[in-house]
């Protein structure tokens, strides 16, 4: 059982943990803590709504305060104040028009100016990449910045 097809929004807390300087936790670990108080995870492992998804935040000590954004230049200007940002996306970041399609993605801001934005994606698959991605994107995407806030 693992993180990979279900869980892009728990492997980028996890992440956002390890890039605070903690200790890494399995997926399998992750999943037999939290299994209890969600049992859909024996099915959907690491799947989450907006509520779970703040939860796991403050259990793993990433927020004590959570909003959204789909203005770009508020999340920017959160993003330079120092907050963590996930974001979330209404089509699978890919760059071509092409490939757009519904479905979800929950990914991790790495970095934002005012012409572009970089995420790391994790992928239903197991892989991860870091996307480079100019600033109309993120309409074309619909994107949702879910800014963690703390203290």
């Amino acid at each position: 059982m693992d993180l990979d097809r279900y869980g892009g929004a728990s492997r980028c807390l996890l992440r956002l943990r390890e890039n605070d300087g903690k200790p890494g936790i399995s997926d399998q670990a992750f999943i037999g803590q939290h299994l209890a108080r969600h049992p859909e995870w024996s099915r959907r492992p690491g799947e989450v709504d907006l509520a779970t998804l703040f939860e796991l935040a403050r259990e793993l000590e990433l927020a004590t305060g959570m909003d959204a954004y789909r203005d770009y230049a508020r999340v920017l200007t959160e993003h330079a104040a120092g907050h963590s940002v996930l974001v979330a996306t209404e089509r699978p970041p890919q760059q071509t028009a092409a490939e757009l399609s519904p479905q979800r993605y929950i990914t991790l801001l790495e970095a934002m100016d005012e012409n572009a934005f970089t995420l790391w994606c994790p992928y239903p698959s197991g892989q991860a990449d870091v996307l480079a991605v100019a600033r109309p994107w993120w309409d074309r995407w619909l994107c949702l910045g879910i800014v963690l806030r703390r203290g």
